[in-house]
């Protein structure tokens, strides 16, 4: 919900403005996250393991990012 409280004349902060774009970028690349951890869920223990990768931590990612 937006805040019906502004401030006339206020401008954001610098750092205000970093962090929601920070923000807008990380929401906008969490379908690629998610898809990428789907595709390397279909891999076997092993060749997640020679590439250094837990299972555990995919499904953690997904969950997180779901």
């Amino acid at each position: 919900m937006l805040d019906t409280h502004t401030c006339p004349g206020a401008t954001p902060s610098t750092s205000a403005l970093v962090l929601f774009d920070r923000a807008m970028k990380i929401h906008a690349i969490r379908a690629d996250i998610v898809r990428a951890a789907q595709e390397l869920n279909c891999l076997s223990d092993r060749q997640l393991s020679e590439m250094g990768i837990n299972r555990t931590d995919i499904d953690e990612m997904i969950a997180r990012y779901i």
